[in-house]
């Protein structure tokens, strides 16, 4: 985990995509644990999954096993807090949260299964904990941007004045576009991207190891600790031509550049491309062994259809957006040799309690057989809830009451689905996780295809100047 240097020093991680919970509790309990931030010079302890208690939050006060509330570590206050006061979004009973996702464009494969995870986490916290501070119910107010920048704008404009917060802003150009808008109505959002510029922005709630970071373990780890590299090897790269796609190459660029690794041949694409004979011909020509791969799923499931037809077969290393099961699935011949970063555990890893929770809520909620993205939403829901109960604790669910509680959340333990805990705080005091879990797709391993190598986290992410 990297802390802020200037606003943000790198210090101290899923996916889907791409968003942190206690698991405490005599069931098993997912419901966030805060704990107050650290100080710079002490980061906090990694949560250590394989331990026997590995739900519980780590230096904190252990979790009322009855309530499995959010528990801080700070003295408890001397005056009794009033209950918050309706406001914007909240009428005294149900607290609204938006949602902007993409239900009907070229990344619905991802927006809907992160809303119906997203739907999961609240359902539950409704059905079996009260709702927020086990008394105020949650309800998803959705709205269909088509990841789309100015239909993301129009979206949120319709709806912000009913929300207390964005539980979701799906893909990073529509972040980018509202980011603006975000600081003039001092609305917090949680992004769907994982920019590491949106460790810097106050009015975001950011959730996982930034793409850049993604791309630098990748890097490093192939070359130092994979086994594979070779000195024959001829790397190259592809990427989204947009802001994921340019900030990903950032870490990319970083990494081959202290490693003495030359990129011999750069592609990009574009959202919704589908035709890819130029790009892989270029990359197949320049006889690239290895490609860093900045994608998204559906394009990405193209280049790959589109190697195997020339019989182009290079070491692909990819982003967490760029690996979709679902795909994966359907034509596992193309990803024999495809490698990804990310943050969670496997979605077959009973062993982490609240993967365990995870599956069973999915099951019971929702049905069917969860992706990584139903997990992501699952997971970015751990945050919000954390910091609504830090809202409540001070009393406040307006606007500025949640920036306030935003301001001191401190560390969210996510009960062991991402690598690290988030320390959040004011942009300047956050410690943003860095570590990641390198997977390689595995035909053997339903329902997402894929086997854990080891979590990772590059020694070159200390140095990696992550707000530029």
């Amino acid at each position: 985990m990297k802390r802020t240097r200037g606003i943000l020093l790198s210090a101290v991680i899923c996916s889907l995509a791409l968003v942190a919970m206690a698991c405490g509790s005599d069931d098993n309990d997912t419901s966030p644990t805060t704990t107050t931030a650290a100080e710079p010079d002490k980061p906090p302890a990694d949560l250590d999954v394989d331990a026997p208690d590995s739900t519980d939050a780590p230096d904190s006060t252990d979790a009322p096993a009855t309530t499995g509330a959010p528990v801080a570590t700070t003295a408890a206050p001397t005056t009794t807090v009033a209950p918050p006061s309706p406001t914007t979004g909240f009428d005294g009973d149900t607290i609204n949260l938006g949602y902007l996702t993409d239900e009907s464009g070229g990344l619905a494969i991802v927006g809907i299964p992160l809303r119906d995870g997203a739907e999961v986490y609240w359902e539950w916290v409704n059905q079996n904990q009260g709702g927020v501070a086990g008394q105020y119910r949650v309800e998803l107010l959705v709205a269909d941007t088509q990841d789309d920048p100015a239909q993301s704008i129009t979206e949120y404009q319709r709806i912000k004045d009913d929300v207390v917060m964005f539980a979701e802003v799906l893909s990073t150009p529509p972040t980018q576009a509202l980011v603006e808008f975000l600081r003039e109505d001092n609305i917090v959002a949680v992004p769907g991207s994982l920019a590491g510029a949106w460790a810097g922005e106050a009015v975001l709630l950011p959730n996982g190891a930034a793409y850049e970071y993604e791309m630098i373990n990748l890097v490093n780890w192939y070359a130092d600790e994979s086994g594979l590299a070779s000195t024959d090897d001829v790397y190259c790269a592809v990427h989204v031509d947009d802001k994921y796609g340019n900030d990903s190459m950032r870490g990319v660029t970083f990494a081959t550049e202290e490693l003495g690794i030359e990129l011999s041949e750069t592609q990009t694409i574009n959202r919704g491309d589908t035709d890819f004979t130029a790009q892989v011909s270029a990359m197949d020509d320049a006889g690239c062994t290895v490609v860093y791969a900045v994608t998204v799923p559906s394009e990405q499931n193209g280049m790959l259809a589109q190697a195997d037809a020339i019989g182009f077969n290079p070491t692909w290393l990819g982003a967490l957006p760029s690996y979709l099961n679902l795909f994966a699935g359907g034509r596992p011949d193309l990803y024999s040799n495809f490698y990804v970063a990310i943050d969670s555990p496997n979605l077959n890893d009973t062993s982490v309690p609240a993967m365990a929770d995870f599956l069973s809520r999915f099951e019971e909620i929702n049905g069917g057989t969860p992706n990584t993205f139903h997990l992501s939403g699952y997971f970015q829901s751990i945050s919000v809830h954390a910091l609504l109960e830090k809202a409540v604790e001070l009393g406040d669910l307006s606007r500025d009451g949640i920036a306030t509680a935003m301001a001191q959340l401190g560390e969210v333990d996510n009960g062991g689905l991402a690598a690290e805990n988030y320390v959040y705080g004011l942009p300047e005091d956050r410690v943003p996780t860095s570590a990641v879990r390198i997977f390689k797709f595995d035909r053997d391993q339903p329902p997402n295809f894929l086997n854990e190598i080891q979590v990772y986290d590059s020694p070159l992410n200390d140095s990696f100047p992550l707000l530029g």
